[in-house]
């Protein structure tokens, strides 16, 4: 089988998670994103708790550390750094497949031939409603946390990122899954996978 990988950037409450797991599933190969911290833990720079609380975080650039005869990289941005090296690992060295959710992997391995942009957007009030029956919280609080994880990835991908978070030139397709339902977008994104 050649080589897939889906790197799947996604607002949130759009169903991008659910996409992204049922994409791994379709094509049985592994699914990247919380797993993604478990195997960086395995090195023991950090425990799995520690790169939880730092992933996809913005660099807080009031608590930059002072260099020290060299660059100053913060934690957030160590962080970041090692699952880069971790996904360019895979896709290059182990010629894995794979399904990666969000981490800037629509820029960190564009060079790689084998692989395919998807964002996942949809209307706020789709959102809303999803975010609401997942987490048990009302429409007042799904809002507030919506747009809260949406600035913060935005400000996470547009640190370490060329191409800006959610814009179109960016990817190679883009779903709006409040016009769409999830099994229709995952069709749409396996047709197109296949066909190229």
């Amino acid at each position: 089988m050649k080589q897939i990988i889906i790197a799947l950037g996604r607002e949130f409450g759009s169903g991008g998670h659910v996409i992204a797991k049922k994409l791994a599933e379709h094509y049985n190969i592994p699914l990247y994103n919380k797993e993604l911290l478990a195997e960086i833990a395995k090195d023991g720079a950090y425990s799995r708790e520690m790169l939880e609380h730092m992933d996809e975080k913005p660099v807080n650039l009031a608590f930059m550390p002072m260099p020290l005869g060299g660059s100053a990289v913060s934690l957030e941005q160590d962080v970041a750094i090692r699952q880069f090296n971790f996904m360019k690992k895979k896709a290059e060295v182990e010629k894995e497949s794979f399904v990666v959710i969000g981490r800037c992997a629509d820029e960190v391995l564009s060079d790689n031939p084998h692989l395919f942009r998807v964002f996942v957007l949809g209307e706020k009030d789709s959102k809303v409603k999803r975010i609401m029956e997942r987490e048990g919280i009302n429409e007042k609080q799904a809002l507030a946390k919506m747009k809260k994880i949406d600035k913060m990835r935005k400000t996470y991908h547009n640190f370490y990122c060329e191409n800006k978070w959610g814009d179109s030139r960016g990817y190679d397709l883009c779903i709006n899954t409040g016009k769409i339902d999830i099994d229709t977008a995952v069709d749409i994104i396996v047709h197109c996978i296949d066909e190229k």
